[in-house]
């Protein structure tokens, strides 16, 4: 009976990550801070970017550059997700390396955007883009800490993705 229950806590919690990935994406595009100097004088209000807009309209760049900044922004989250989906689609059977590999992937993407957010720290101007992007990176951690502790507590089956295992010899 504690088999389900860490069953379904590790598909609760790629159900977590994903919809923390989804965050970070809609993030991408909602206001993000304010630019000073871009409105002008006759400009009442600073206007506000999004995070996709600051990346991804830089003067000079061509199609490489707006391509690598699409990768930059979603390449580690489409990780991510691609792997939470692997964990959902297998269920039961889920490869016993799914949730550590979930780890692995989390890690370098999440201390990544954490060092993007950190790096240009202004309490003040940041707009609602920001702090969802903050707060779905944390859902994305959290998710895969569940999924890590719940794959700790259920006793896998034998791997049914490694294939059956080797005939053996009787030696006499």
């Amino acid at each position: 009976m504690e088999e389900s229950g860490s069953r379904g806590s590790s598909t609760l919690g790629y159900l977590v990550v994903l919809i923390g990935v989804a965050g970070f994406v809609l993030s991408c595009f909602l206001p993000y801070t304010t630019v000073p100097g871009v409105g002008g004088p006759e400009s009442p209000s600073l206007p506000t970017f999004s995070y996709y807009r600051l990346v991804t309209t830089i003067p000079g760049g061509g199609t490489a550059h707006y391509e690598g900044e699409l990768l930059f922004l979603f390449g580690g989250a489409a990780t991510v997700a691609w792997v939470a989906l692997a964990g959902l689609r297998h269920g039961q059977h889920e490869h016993r390396r799914t949730p550590s590999i979930l780890v692995a992937i989390t890690v370098a993407w999440s201390l990544s955007w954490i060092g993007v957010l950190v790096s240009g720290w202004r309490f003040y101007d940041y707009e609602v883009g920001f702090w969802s992007m903050v707060v779905s990176v944390g859902v994305v951690i959290a998710g895969t800490i569940v999924v890590w502790v719940s794959a700790r507590h259920t006793a896998h089956e034998p791997d049914s993705a490694g294939g059956p295992e080797p005939p053996r010899v009787a030696v006499s």
